[in-house]
């Protein structure tokens, strides 16, 4: 009989723990932060906060056309990088991948990554003007 009780208190205390186990899963802050319940924590990709304008190598010219990731800068195309950073004149981002301009003149700075990236742009100041 006493056998018995062991094995069911063995039971009970297992069934417990993975309950409390889950319950912890549940209500832990990176859960309610994601608004998920995954155990794994969500990698988002990540981005610079404002474009770092003391960075060395910055080029400037005229954009003429840009299509998805690609952009025409006297009259070279270059691919956004992944985690490219634009901006306009204000500081403010523009998501770029949703424009599609054609024979326009847009005054740009840039940044190029290095090595096989040399001809990503990885952040890039777009000045349009203001209507008139």
């Amino acid at each position: 009989m006493t056998g018995k009780m062991t094995r069911t208190s063995m039971l009970g205390a297992s069934c417990v723990g993975i309950l409390l186990g889950a319950a912890a899963l549940l209500w832990s802050p990176l859960a309610e932060a994601q608004g998920t319940v995954s155990p794994a924590p969500q990698v988002q990709p990540t981005q610079p906060g404002t474009i770092d304008r003391s960075l060395p190598g910055s080029r400037t010219g005229t954009l003429t056309k840009a299509k998805g990731g690609t952009v025409w800068i006297a009259g070279e195309s270059y691919v956004l990088a992944p985690n490219a950073r634009v901006e306009n004149r204000f500081g403010r981002p523009m998501p770029i991948y949703n424009y599609q301009w054609d024979n326009v003149k847009f005054r740009v700075q840039y940044w190029l990554g290095t090595g096989s990236a040399g001809r990503q742009i990885t952040q890039m100041i777009i000045n349009i003007p203001t209507p008139q």
